[in-house]
């Protein structure tokens, strides 16, 4: 008997030596005391005060030695679920996963349903992305009329390009003059409503002639035709800075002086799109 005066405690743990074992695991925590006498405490503090070793504090399946989080239980979300820590916002986006809708995606932040935590690329559902839409939150009308800048918009009574002159039917003067027929003051109209219709638009007024009379004399009937057309549209509201005018005589005809129907071609007045 290792402890002759002293009886042993015959609890199944080196009951042959004759010796009470008080602390059989050697923990610190009496045995009297002890929920797992026979497995020492981990001293982890988690309810280190039972005796017993939790290997798996949370409860979440991955043991503590391999648990980052070893007091938070893993969210199992199909999300960094290895390291053993909930993932309460996956995207990192400031939205809790809990009020996420796409808690795999980053919500972008634009002033559009960002309380949803879902990526909006293309706010108004046009089919244009926000990053190349002007109007994100408007959707385009397409009416094949700058379809692609993504904004309403309704077709003007007018298009102009700035790649191709418009040459309106009826923009006539008076004979050998810049003076405006009635009829061109009526087919002007529809330049001024486009024109205030879209104000940002600036437009270059060309004018032409036949070649009937000298190229001086030409040059000089041209450009006060097209200035004509110009002052027209002031006077109508539109503000000068938008026009600009300039006469080319006869020298970019296009159709032959030799018949009257080539002639009465090139006496025209062309506008372009500046912007």
């Amino acid at each position: 008997d290792g402890c002759p005066t002293e009886p042993e405690d015959v609890d199944g743990y080196q009951d042959a030596d004759g010796c009470p074992d008080r602390d059989n695991d050697g923990d610190g925590i009496l045995d009297v005391d002890d929920q797992c006498p026979n497995d020492a405490e981990d001293k982890d503090g988690f309810e280190d005060e039972d005796g017993c070793p939790d290997l798996d504090n949370d409860q979440d399946g991955i043991p503590d030695k391999d648990d980052a989080c070893p007091d938070d239980p893993e969210d199992f979300d199909g999300f960094e679920d290895e390291d053993g820590c909930p993932e309460l916002d996956m995207d990192g986006d400031g939205i809790l996963d809990t009020d996420d809708s796409c808690p795999g995606e980053v919500e972008d932040f634009d002033g559009f349903e960002d309380e949803d935590g879902c990526p909006d690329p293309d706010n108004d559902g046009d089919g244009i992305l926000d990053v190349n839409d002007d109007c994100p939150n408007e959707a385009e009308t397409f009416n094949e009329y700058e379809d692609e800048d993504g904004c309403p918009d309704t077709v003007p009574e007018v298009i102009f390009k700035k790649d191709a002159p418009i040459i309106l039917e009826g923009v006539n003067f008076e004979f050998n003059s810049a003076e405006l027929t009635a009829g061109a003051k009526e087919v002007l109209m529809k330049v001024v409503r486009t024109l205030k219709d879209y104000p940002e638009m600036t437009l270059m007024i060309k004018g032409h002639t036949d070649s009937m009379g000298s190229d001086e004399y030409n040059l000089g009937l041209s450009d006060r035709r097209a200035n004509s057309v110009k002052q027209y549209l002031v006077n109508q509201g539109i503000d000068p800075l938008r026009l600009t005018s300039k006469g080319y005589g006869e020298a970019e005809p296009i159709a032959p002086n030799d018949t009257a129907e080539g002639r009465a071609k090139n006496r025209r007045i062309e506008f372009y799109r500046t912007n």
